[in-house]
């Protein structure tokens, strides 16, 4: 397999995981998460595992990080052939205690974290 991935939230839990399943296919695994122990952690997970990895620092709240984020794995990698968005983030409190903002964060992060400028739903 030769296969270029794209997984956020790929510094731990399932994204790490999923990271890893790709790397024991052989596949070259961009890896973008906030936090750079992690993030470099789960490269090692990939590489031992067979595979090729490209830890990309970058919150996918920001539509310019992930689009940053995929043109760098485009150029590094090759061709994106799966990108698997696991990154997630939630606030846990009584609805009249949500803030705007933190529903802005958790549709940013939940929904909007696959957007770049090859996807034209995304209004780029």
């Amino acid at each position: 397999m030769n296969q270029v991935v794209v997984v956020t939230g790929a510094s731990g839990g399932i994204g790490r995981a999923v990271a890893r399943a790709f790397g024991a296919r052989h596949a070259r695994v961009a890896l973008l998460a906030r936090g750079e122990e992690g993030l470099e952690a789960a490269a090692e997970d990939v590489t031992r595992a067979g595979g090729t990895a490209l830890p990309i620092r970058a919150d996918v709240a920001g539509f310019d990080q992930v689009d940053a984020a995929a043109s760098r794995a485009e150029q590094e990698l090759g061709p994106i052939d799966v990108w698997v968005n696991v990154a997630f983030t939630s606030v846990f409190a009584p609805f009249e205690e949500i803030e705007p903002d933190e529903f802005r964060r958790v549709t940013e992060v939940s929904y909007l974290g696959t957007c770049t400028a090859r996807w034209p739903p995304c209004g780029a």
